[in-house]
């Protein structure tokens, strides 16, 4: 008798490029409006053009070496968590939490190899009922591991893909019309805002004024009503993705 294979992939690798596609689509850039007045302690973007603050922003997130994102995107569905450090070296660890609140997934990625686990009740949505408890019996709260390769697990480790992020970030969509607001902070960085709008998309976006100018943060709300919050934090730290101990895995190929 074959082991029951869960198979979680297509739901939740469709809400994950959801989040990424509406995350990476409020990005910066547009017309000049407006000036403001630095102060001495910061970086001096307060003091630039919303274009500048765009084009700055932009360069700094195209070279950073690893972050954490820390996102939400609702949608009719419901509301897609995402939680994620990764670098540019491949490595990724963090957790998704799908629409319906019915559980979240955590995921390690090294270079090629990939480990997800899925809480029982996550897993239990995912698999037919009849399956569920042979499922969550074979597992055991243990990781599936495999590569980048897995069928399974691919839509996870692309989601891991740093450049992938860089690439979106830091480019230029057209026709966007921004505007210098005021000074804020974000997790106790001080900040400065700037909003846009563009064929019916809004968003509003949170710059470092301290070090180097980057997005810490940005909210908005796409023509369809989908809502987009995202923070952006450990800029160029160790992604801390310890491969999971042998006895906390199991192999992809035993579930066939």
């Amino acid at each position: 008798m074959s082991a029951p294979h869960p198979d979680p992939a297509p739901r939740a690798a469709r809400s994950r490029r959801r989040a990424a596609a509406g995350v990476c689509l409020l990005v910066l850039a547009g017309p000049a409006v407006g000036a403001g007045v630095a102060r001495a302690d910061d970086n001096g973007i307060a003091d630039q053009s919303a274009q500048a603050i765009a084009d700055a922003t932009r360069k700094a997130m195209s070279g950073v070496t690893s972050m954490r994102m820390a996102a939400k995107v609702t949608e009719k569905s419901g509301t897609t968590s995402l939680d994620l450090r990764f670098d540019e070296g491949g490595n990724c660890v963090g957790t998704v939490t799908p629409p319906g609140n019915v559980g979240s997934a955590a995921i390690i990625k090294r270079g090629k190899d990939v480990w997800l686990k899925l809480d029982d009740a996550l897993l239990r949505s995912q698999v037919p009922a009849a399956a569920a408890n042979d499922a969550i019996a074979l597992i055991n709260g243990r990781y599936l591991h495999g590569t980048t390769g897995s069928l399974l697990l691919r839509d996870f480790a692309d989601f891991c893909d740093l450049d992938f992020f860089k690439s979106e970030l830091s480019s230029k969509p057209v026709n966007e019309q921004l505007a210098k607001g005021p000074r804020t902070s974000v997790d106790g960085q001080p900040a400065i805002t700037v909003t846009s709008r563009q064929n019916g998309r809004t968003g509003t976006y949170q710059v470092s004024t301290e070090d180097e100018p980057y997005l810490l943060r940005v909210k908005g709300t796409e023509a369809s009503g989908e809502r987009i919050e995202a923070t952006f934090s450990d800029f160029d730290k160790t992604v801390p993705a310890k491969a999971p101990a042998p006895s906390d895995s199991v192999d992809l190929s035993q579930l066939q």
